[in-house]
Order: C-alpha cells, then sequence, then structure tokens
C-alpha cells in the first residue's frame, strides 16, 4: 500500500508542477514588465538615501530622497498627456551646496517650494530669515532629457553663469518624486509586484503540498471505506485495473481519477449512473472542436455529481462499454428522463438496475462477481424507451 501511495504522490506532483511553471512565468513577467524598478521597491519602503550623500557617479536609477529647504528657482512646467503638471526646481545639491541638481514635484508641492524659494533668497541676501521650512522629496533619480537639460542650461544663462561655471557646479540628473525608474508609479509596481508575488507563493505552495503528500488525503479516506485489512486487494485492483488515458483507472472495486492535482478513488458499488458529457468549442462563431468528459452519480449522497473527468474522444464510446458490460447495477447513458427521476425518486431510479443486481452472494467490497453477458446494451429505462440523446450527450449505444 505504501509503494501505490508513493505512486500516487508521483502522479500528484507531475498534475501540480504545469500550474506551479505558469504562475512563476507569470510572476517573472509581472517583475519583468517593471523592469530595473522591481528592486527598487525596497530602497524606497526603506526611506532611500540621502540625496547629497550619492556621488554624481552613482546618482543614475538610485531611490533617494531630500529633505528640501532650500530652493533656487522653479525653472521649468511639464504636462503629461493625461492632464498631470509637474513643476521643475533648482536646488542645492552637495554637503557644502556646491552644486546644482533638479527635482520634479506634482503640482500639489509647488506652492510649498515656491514659498521655500522665497525664503532661500532672503537668506542669500542676508536678510534675517532662517530656512527651517522643509519639504519631503523621495524618488528615482535619472538623468535629465534633452527638453529638461535645455530648460536646465537656460537657467543658468539667465542668471549670468558662465560656460565654464556651468560646466563645474550644473548636475544633469532629476530627482522624481514619487516615481521609481522608467516612470513608474509607486501604485502600478506595487499592485503589479504584490500580484507576481502572490502568483508564485501560490504556484510554490500547490508543489510543497503535492511534495508532502496533502493532496492525497482524499484518496486515503476513499481507500478506508473498505478498512485497512483490504490493503492488500485495493493494491491488487489499482494494478490490474483498465486504463483509459493517461489517469482514469477502472478496477473491480474503485474507478481511480489520478489526472487531478488530488487523485480520487471512487467505489464502483456506489456509482448509479454515469454517461458522457459533450463541451462544443465555438471561436468566434466558428465550432473548432469538442471536449468529452465522463460524469459519475453516486447511489447514496445528495444528488451532486460524484466527479467528472476528462475522456479522449477515442476512448469515450470504450469506457461506457466497459461499464455497461462489467457493472451491471449501474444506469450508462444519459436522458432527460433519467435526470428527472434519479433527482426526483431516487428509489425508483435504483430499482431500473441496482436494487435488481444486489445478491447475497456479493463479495466482501459489495460487487457482484463479472457478468459480460445480456449487459452490452442498456435496458429498458422505467418508461418504456431507451434513453434519448440529447444535443450536448451521448448516451450508450
Amino acid at each position: 500500500m505504501e509503494e501505490l501511495l508513493k505512486q500516487l504522490k508521483k502522479k500528484s506532483i507531475k498534475n501540480v508542477l504545469p500550474v506551479t511553471i505558469i504562475m512563476t512565468i507569470v510572476a517573472a513577467v509581472l517583475f519583468l514588465i517593471n523592469g530595473g524598478a522591481v528592486p527598487q521597491v525596497f530602497s524606497m519602503f526603506s526611506g532611500g538615501t540621502n540625496l547629497d550623500d550619492i556621488a554624481q557617479s552613482d546618482l543614475d536609477n538610485t531611490i533617494a530622497s531630500s529633505e528640501i529647504s532650500a530652493v533656487y528657482d522653479c525653472f521649468a512646467e511639464y504636462e503629461s498627456s493625461d492632464g498631470q503638471i509637474y513643476e521643475y526646481y533648482i536646488i542645492p545639491y552637495g554637503t557644502e551646496w556646491e552644486n546644482y541638481i533638479s527635482v520634479r514635484v506634482k503640482e500639489s508641492k509647488a506652492p510649498e517650494l515656491d514659498s521655500i524659494c522665497d525664503d532661500t533668497w532672503e537668506y542669500l541676501m542676508g536678510n534675517d530669515v532662517s530656512l527651517d521650512r522643509t519639504v519631503l522629496v523621495k524618488g528615482n533619480v535619472r538623468p535629465m532629457d534633452y527638453d529638461e537639460s535645455k530648460y536646465f542650461k537656460e537657467w543658468f544663462k539667465d542668471m549670468e553663469f558662465t560656460d565654464d561655471e556651468i560646466e563645474e557646479c550644473a548636475v544633469y540628473y532629476v530627482l522624481v518624486d514619487d516615481r521609481f525608474a522608467d516612470d513608474i508609479s509607486p501604485l502600478r509596481l506595487y499592485l503589479m509586484c504584490g500580484a507576481g508575488i502572490i502568483f508564485f507563493l501560490i504556484g510554490l505552495w500547490a508543489l510543497i503540498k503535492a511534495c508532502l503528500g496533502v493532496y492525497l488525503k482524499d484518496i486515503k479516506k476513499d481507500f478506508a471505506q473498505l478498512g485497512a485489512y483490504a490493503e492488500g486487494q485495493i493494491v491488487s485492483d489499482y494494478e490490474n485495473a483498465c486504463v483509459f488515458g493517461k489517469g482514469i483507472r477502472v478496477g473491480r472495486i474503485f474507478t481511480y481519477n489520478t489526472a487531478s492535482t488530488s487523485p480520487r478513488a471512487y467505489l464502483n458499488n456506489n456509482i448509479a449512473w454515469l454517461y458522457q458529457h459533450r463541451t462544443k468549442n465555438y471561436t468566434n462563431g466558428l465550432y473548432t472542436g469538442s471536449n468529452y468528459s465522463i460524469v459519475l452519480y453516486p447511489v447514496n449522497g445528495d444528488g451532486k455529481v460524484a466527479d467528472s473527468f476528462d475522456i479522449k474522444k477515442k476512448d469515450k464510446d470504450k469506457i461506457l462499454e466497459y461499464y455497461a458490460n462489467n457493472f451491471p447495477h449501474m444506469v450508462v447513458g444519459f436522458s432527460e428522463e433519467l435526470r428527472d427521476l434519479y433527482h426526483r425518486d431516487r428509489n425508483a431510479f435504483l430499482g431500473l438496475r441496482y436494487a435488481q443486481t444486489q445478491q447475497p452472494q456479493m463479495d466482501a467490497f459489495g460487487q457482484v462477481p463479472p457478468q459480460n453477458e445480456g449487459f452490452g446494451q442498456m435496458q429498458n429505462n422505467g418508461f418504456g424507451q431507451m434513453p434519448s440523446q440529447g444535443n450536448d450527450f451521448t448516451p450508450m449505444p
């Protein structure tokens, strides 16, 4: 029995592996879309590096912060395609204010920086003004584009700086407030990175559960219905079961569905009705093919489907024929009359075939010996006719 459970665990891992791979790919795509902004998330959360402490050679795509207490001027204004207005300001850069750099902020911060700009010039002119007000700006530092550098340099010209002085003190970088690399907004980055992490963890957790055998919980309960003494018979039943496709096995005791992440085993003696379901696929109104599945309904229960598993087209008739020939208690095929009877009067439905086969000579597992003769076709459904064929269902021939 232990060896059988090991086989089922391997199948479970194999079934969940594609899910893990897909989740990992989705997570990777979400990260790659944001490129170099992704590792900056941690820097943003930690507050960023003080702008004045960053060497010019290290400014490119660095998350920096600055408590701005001095502003020289507003040198440019930019309106984005979505109507958002940004203001560009020149501020001192370096521990001794020996250089000039720019910051870009949203229009909402402009009044505060304009006020600090007034105080700065009062201070530089020797008036009794203290620079004790600050505005926090935190975001990505990037090189200026052509237009930004053009207006930046024009300000120095207007202030009568020589070319040599401009070359010496102007730093052609801009600290973009509340933005990451490639001008990505924090909201977008946080949402996409959060989603990527969630997708990755879901895929990883599913694989871990498969490796730990968590997905075998249900099939262990299925096996436990027969008691521990039947372990040998279960192993033999599984090994000698008739195989349909890669994950469906029909034994004398159980029908095994190992095609799903969580494998199951259904007592054949508790299957009252099964039929084939066909799903037609359309693309742009054109028929592109069909998917087939086998639907199982239990003898006992609340009338809900016990299981439904996919089957290949080439196997769909074989598996129905196999059930009909080897399990005389089962009703095989679909009709609306059978559906109504099953849900309206379960005892009457079971009287069609199930009750007729419950003989005292049943074996220890509630199974009747194989009886191939006389069950190659469905019996009368109780309404004086064979089950009819619906548009999307194929009854037993």
